[in-house]
């Protein structure tokens, strides 16, 4: 996912902005070289890139119950004229708040999350997309190290590009944070996390089927008159130590149902990360995937590269991040790495990434 002729670094002027408080400013601006802005399989193209974004959060108590807000907007700017759609702002925006119920470890909320991307120079740009959705939420806790919340509610996804991967539907989910253990003064810790989540996708577009006559093949795709219909069904087990060393290891895996041919999809992915200060205040973050994929009915030509994912990361990658604090709020990072699609038959997608930039974060 990135590379070219390494660009010459700028720092896009920041402002500094006083935090205190329920209030979390994060800033990032840099330069980045693609080796594949397009991320594609074929004929990738190679380009400098600028990136300029900024998180704010705010945490409070409302009506008896605690309330989060998370915004934030990236900008993605790509220096190649042949690729203006690569050029995209993402915004983002979360809001959570949970109500416990009476003297009880229970509690309840709501979370309502908006996401949507658009091009800069041009009116859509490449994987743009609009996501809506809310959820009601239930959590049960158990003291300080054992939380439960489960979510169910919906979604509506706007895919820019092509109306054929716009879908709409209800989602559910669950997630188990557990302390397994930890040392008396907490300084070394253990720490499991569990999820799993299902989306029922009814999608703008019509379903598929094979029309090679004995039913074998992959290059025979025609339109059925149904509706298409997926369900995605995802779970995950992470396990987190703390110490001298942060790693983290987690397995996940996603099982996609599909009344359209060549739609089903087992994904499975793993991931082990470590990150620990080498010398005083500076830090190094490394993280390998590998990710395997699995269409039981075959690819029907190329057709799932479009939209293999919206996603940066979710390829096979290895990554490396160096961050160097300069004071309490200021800090330089730099950060390589390679992406491949290991675990994926026929497929040949390849990209290399290369970034350094300047975060302030109160």
């Amino acid at each position: 996912m990135r590379r070219a002729a390494l660009p010459a670094i700028g720092f896009l002027g920041v402002a500094r902005i006083a935090a205190a408080g329920p209030w979390t400013v994060r800033m990032e601006s840099g330069a980045e070289a693609d080796s594949n802005v397009r991320r594609t399989e074929d004929s990738p193209v190679a380009a400098a890139v600028g990136r300029l974004g900024a998180r704010i959060d705010y945490r409070d108590a409302v009506l008896g119950g605690a309330y989060a807000i998370d915004v934030s907007s990236l900008a993605r700017m790509v220096a190649s004229e042949r690729t203006e759609d690569e050029s995209v702002m993402l915004n983002v925006g979360d809001l959570r708040w949970v109500h416990p119920i009476g003297e009880s470890s229970l509690a309840a909320g709501v979370h309502l999350t908006v996401a949507d991307s658009f091009g800069v120079l041009v009116p859509i740009g490449a994987r743009t997309y609009r996501n809506l959705g809310g959820d009601a939420l239930v959590m049960l806790g158990h003291g300080e190290d054992h939380h439960l919340m489960l979510g169910a509610g919906w979604r509506d996804f706007l895919y820019k590009q092509d109306s054929t991967f716009d879908w709409r539907g209800p989602v559910a989910s669950a997630r188990l944070d557990a302390m397994l253990w930890h040392a008396p003064d907490r300084t070394r810790s253990l720490e499991l996390t569990a999820a799993a989540g299902f989306e029922a996708r009814s999608y703008d577009s019509v379903a598929r089927f094979n029309c090679a006559p004995d039913g074998s093949g992959n290059k025979c795709p025609m339109d059925a008159t149904l509706r298409r219909r997926d369900r995605f069904q995802r779970g995950g087990l992470e396990l987190t130590w703390t110490g001298s060393v942060v790693a983290t290891g987690s397995y996940q895996i996603t099982v996609v149902d599909s009344n359209s041919y060549g739609q089903s999809l087992i994904r499975q992915r793993f991931t082990a990360a470590a990150t620990m200060e080498v010398v005083a205040a500076l830090f190094v973050s490394a993280t390998a995937t590998l990710q395997i994929d699995q269409y039981p009915e075959g690819i029907p030509d190329l057709l799932h590269q479009e939209l293999t994912s919206l996603e940066d990361e979710n390829r096979s990658s290895l990554q490396i991040l160096v961050t160097r604090a300069l004071s309490t709020a200021w800090s330089l990072e730099a950060r390589g790495a390679i992406w491949r699609d290991f675990g994926t038959a026929s497929a040949s997608f390849g990209r290399k990434l290369v970034y350094a930039g300047v975060l302030y974060q109160r």
